[in-house]
């Protein structure tokens, strides 16, 4: 499993401070199964070096001073559009437009659900640097919702000590929803009261905080445990001093652990909802196929220049083709129709052709005229003769069929193919025609 890049920020990223040399306004890290592989914090380009240049996909951690969680009500008629709802009943608690806010929901149960709201501008900016520098967020929580309830038992305890008049907290069964987990970090202290609500206060502040946050929930004596957290004994030491006397008596826990020490599996509200989800990566794989687009683009440009190129090659030979065979067809031809040349080229030399019957034209009149003239009811109108096929047609008059088709058997008989094609009666004269041929060998 590959390592997952954790990015933890200030109140102050995203506010012009974060390009300074000087402002470590980022903390970053690399986890492996819930393990921290390395960790290191500093500015913008800081970040930027540590990641190469490379392309990345991050959990983002916001401060608790930056972002405001509370619980809301809604009917069972309102839990369809909880989205669109929810955010409208904040209007009259907040200060300033709701639209400038962006509102994430929590899961909803037995009527209730908690919010967790943010600027929207500064929560845009610090995704937009990330995003500059090839940090792509695909989840982003408050830092105080990730203080887990599991550290109750954790073996690097250190147990506060205690009057013996509150001896009685050694041996407290403790209940996470009863709970409040206290941690200090760069002089902010994370509050996790609840299962999806927390915020951040400077140390100097946590006494009022919690006396105002114990009021606000109305616990009376009914006083939750605390479970202090820090990475340093100094730390813890003044952490439990800042607590009101009566919460003191109310630690059932003192961890040592590191800041990343979190619990990233829990039901936390993660902030990228709605316009701040992830989408699909479209821009990073823009970026990895870039090179392959602009190859393809240029091939491609390149085929159709070059296929231009050939047709206007081919036209032009083609005109020059078409130019030759109009100045040939004007050296047979001067005057007339042009319209496809070499069409009428082909139908002029085939008629210049001589024909191989042309020879046999006169034995054919040779041995057909005598046998005409020798019946003297038969008169000839007509003889025509086709070169092409050696057919000759005789049309022929007389005052009988029987004449004509005596004529016809009579050439038969001299071994031509004699057909009698119609005969017409007028009078006393019939017409007859009589198609001669040679009989095919």
């Amino acid at each position: 499993m590959s390592p997952q890049l954790v990015v933890s920020i200030s109140s102050h990223a995203g506010t012009g401070n974060a390009g300074n040399s000087d402002a470590d306004n980022f903390r970053w890290c690399w986890l492996s199964d819930g393990q921290v592989q390395s960790s290191a914090m500093g500015n913008l380009d800081a970040l930027r070096a540590s990641l190469g240049n490379v392309a990345h996909q991050a959990w983002l951690l916001l401060p608790g001073a930056k972002v405001v969680t509370r619980q809301l009500e809604y009917t069972e008629k309102e839990k369809k559009h909880l989205r669109n709802l929810l955010p409208f009943q904040l209007e009259e608690s907040v200060v300033g437009d709701i639209d400038d806010l962006h509102v994430a929901i929590g899961t909803a149960n037995a009527g209730k659900v908690a919010l967790a709201y943010t600027d929207k501008r500064w929560l845009k900016s610090i995704f937009n640097q990330l995003a500059a520098i090839g940090v792509e967020i695909t989840r982003c929580w408050s830092t105080p919702l990730l203080l887990p309830f599991q550290a109750l038992g954790a073996p690097e305890q250190v147990e506060p000590a205690l009057t013996d008049a509150d001896a009685s907290v050694e041996s407290l069964t403790l209940n996470p929803f009863s709970t409040w987990i206290l941690a200090l970090e760069n002089g902010q202290v994370n509050v996790r009261f609840a299962e999806q609500e927390g915020f951040s206060v400077p140390l100097p502040l946590l006494s009022a905080a919690v006396d105002m946050l114990i009021a606000n929930q109305k616990l009376g004596d009914n006083l939750p445990a605390l479970v202090l957290r820090a990475s340093e004994q100094t730390e813890l030491d003044a952490l439990y001093k800042s607590l009101p006397e009566r919460l003191a008596a109310r630690v059932s826990a003192q961890n040592l652990v590191e800041p990343w020490q979190l619990d990233f599996n829990g039901k936390a509200i993660d902030l990228c909802q709605a316009e701040f989800s992830q989408r699909l990566p479209l821009e990073r794989w823009m970026k990895l196929w870039r090179g392959v687009g602009i190859l393809a683009l240029v091939t491609f440009i390149a085929y159709v220049g070059v296929l231009g190129f050939h047709i206007y090659k081919l036209n032009k030979q083609n005109l020059q083709l078409r130019q030759q065979m109009e100045a040939i067809y004007r050296s047979v031809i001067p005057n007339g129709q042009s319209d496809d040349p070499e069409k009428r080229l082909r139908v002029k030399l085939q008629a210049m052709q001589p024909k191989t019957q042309s020879g046999n034209v006169m034995a054919t009149l040779a041995g057909v005229l005598p046998l005409i003239s020798n019946n003297a009811d038969v008169t000839v109108k007509v003889i025509s003769y086709s070169a092409d096929t050696g057919d000759m047609s005789v049309s022929v008059q007389a005052h009988s069929f029987n004449s004509i088709d005596a004529l016809r058997q009579t050439i038969a008989a001299q071994g031509y193919v004699a057909e009698l094609q119609g005969v017409n009666a007028q009078g006393d004269l019939n017409t007859g025609r009589l198609k001669i041929s040679k009989p095919q060998r």
